[in-house]
């Protein structure tokens, strides 16, 4: 299926569109959580949700909300709220991020997070979304679109719940962190990497060494069997 990015090479995108988009696949990862068993599933999915909240979060926060506010003077205060109900989720992912499966607070921590997600999206979408229709233009809502899909190819893929959440001081912070933030993704995918390499070496040894031991125990076996022949056919 193509991205978002290699389908912007070709056409615009409504910026609700864009958002919406965001929710519903955030929302999926959600329900993922709830129905997977494993720790190791629940953790790799809570990873993939610090990971999209953060892109998500950081975009809002530099494109979405400032136009909002520059558009809609009468919801400023909606935005305020936004950006209060982003900086405690920042703060809960930082949190999650660094518990493992096992920990007691960890399905504590992804739950509270989930249901205060849930309510921020409701409220957006009720509220936030239909003021950025009625109040930005057709063509300003296509070109605030294709922006954004362009800047989650460059955000921040961490929480940095201390980093400055307004312009223009966000835009700065936005780019060290995610320089930070996705060199990060690449060191680890290089590690990944060498301990999938070194994981199929080793694999790799131990099937010889269990067909040389196999080899050896059939040789063995072999010799026995000869010996005993050897023994039973001499004249007593």
């Amino acid at each position: 299926m193509p991205t978002l990015l290699a389908m912007a090479q070709t056409h615009t995108f409504d910026a609700i569109a864009v958002l919406k988009k965001d929710h519903h696949e955030i929302e999926q990862l959600f329900r993922r959580f709830e129905r997977a068993r494993s720790a190791t599933e629940r953790k790799r999915l809570a990873d993939r949700m610090v990971r999209e909240l953060s892109i998500h979060a950081a975009i809002e926060e530099q494109l979405v909300y400032p136009a909002l506010r520059r558009r809609a003077n009468g919801h400023a205060p909606q935005v305020l709220l936004a950006l209060e109900e982003h900086h405690v989720a920042k703060v809960a992912l930082a949190e999650i991020e660094r518990l493992r499966p096992v920990d007691e607070r960890f399905e504590a921590k992804v739950q509270v997070l989930i249901e205060n997600v849930r309510r921020h999206v409701q409220e957006e979408e009720r509220d936030l979304l239909p003021a950025m229709k009625r109040t930005l233009p057709p063509e300003e809502l296509h070109a605030l679109g294709d922006t954004l899909v362009r800047a989650k190819a460059s955000a921040p893929t961490r929480p940095h719940p201390t980093a400055p959440d307004e312009p223009p001081a966000n835009a700065f912070a936005n780019a060290g962190a995610a320089a930070y933030d996705r060199g990060r993704d690449a060191l680890g995918r290089g590690i990944a990497r060498v301990l999938d390499r070194g994981r199929g070496v080793v694999e790799e040894a131990l099937r010889r060494g269990e067909v040389a031991a196999r080899t050896a125990r059939q040789r063995l076996g072999r010799g026995l069997e000869r010996a005993g022949r050897e023994v039973r056919s001499e004249p007593h």
